[in-house]
């Protein structure tokens, strides 16, 4: 039996594929090009297996602490540009997963990923906050033929707003714990861009999508708003900065976050 006859990936997921690939990797040593052709598959199963029942252990307990995985992770992976390369593999991993369950039964699942670790110097808000986001685009495209407005943007922002900004109070409160240094005299950096809508997603043709955090918006007290004594207009006009407020900044994205969404 050649290796094409008892195992194809375009056959996609199934008992029987389940059951062929399984048949390949007992006997390796018969399939000599296999792992050359599947080496990312392969390296995504690895993951696959030291995660499995993660979301069973509902841990640490201590509200200042981290958990056992993130002290096993960092004592065996020293080199930090590795530990960064896993966490994107495992990040591919959890959007390809969720896609597979969706194309294979007709469902929709919404992932968001947000880090707990920011830039150094960044307050714990939506301002600083970056969510990696997957939702099925059928969907999508099912809201707009509906004619309803797409819910996702405002969905994501709520959860950065409600969960991200706990998550990182949290992870600060740990890591000062853990590791007992101050950070000393570091400058807050600029806050992301502020991006309504819907992002493109990255690459073009997936549902990966990169979301912005970005705070509440509030109206301006009405007294104060109409005071009598505030400057006019055009005493508040920079001409470096003709936009003032509603000047977009081009977005930065990190070389490992660009990464995220290659079509590999």
């Amino acid at each position: 039996m050649t290796e094409r006859e008892a195992f194809d990936v375009e056959k996609g997921l199934s008992a029987s594929n389940l059951l062929l690939l399984r048949s390949v990797l007992n006997n390796i040593q018969h399939h000599p090009h296999f792992y050359e052709t599947h080496q990312d598959r392969l390296a995504t199963c690895d993951l696959a297996f030291f995660s499995h029942g993660a979301s069973l252990d509902d841990g640490p307990r201590e509200h200042d602490a981290f958990h056992q995985a993130l002290t096993n992770f960092r004592q065996g992976t020293n080199d930090g540009g590795l530990r960064n390369v896993i966490q994107l593999r495992m990040k591919r991993a959890i959007f390809d997963l969720a896609a597979m369950l969706d194309q294979m039964t007709g469902g929709a699942t919404l992932v968001v990923s947000m880090p707990g670790a920011l830039v150094p110097g960044s307050p714990p808000t939506s301002e600083h906050i970056k969510a990696n986001v997957y939702i099925p685009k059928v969907v999508l495209k099912e809201i707009e033929r509906q004619g309803r407005p797409n819910p996702v943007p405002d969905i994501v922002q709520t959860v950065i707003r409600e969960i991200g900004e706990p998550t990182v109070v949290r992870f600060e409160r740990a890591r000062e714990k853990r590791w007992a240094y101050k950070r000393g005299q570091i400058p807050t950096p600029r806050p992301l861009p502020q991006i309504d809508g819907m992002p493109m997603p990255m690459p073009a043709g997936s549902s990966r999508y990169l979301f912005y955090g970005r705070g509440l918006r509030t109206m301006p007290d009405p007294t104060a708003y109409f005071a009598s004594d505030l400057p006019s207009d055009e005493a508040d006009f920079d001409p470096e900065d003709p936009e003032g407020f509603f000047t977009i900044a081009k977005p930065t994205i990190h070389d490992h976050e660009t990464n995220l969404f290659d079509s590999s």
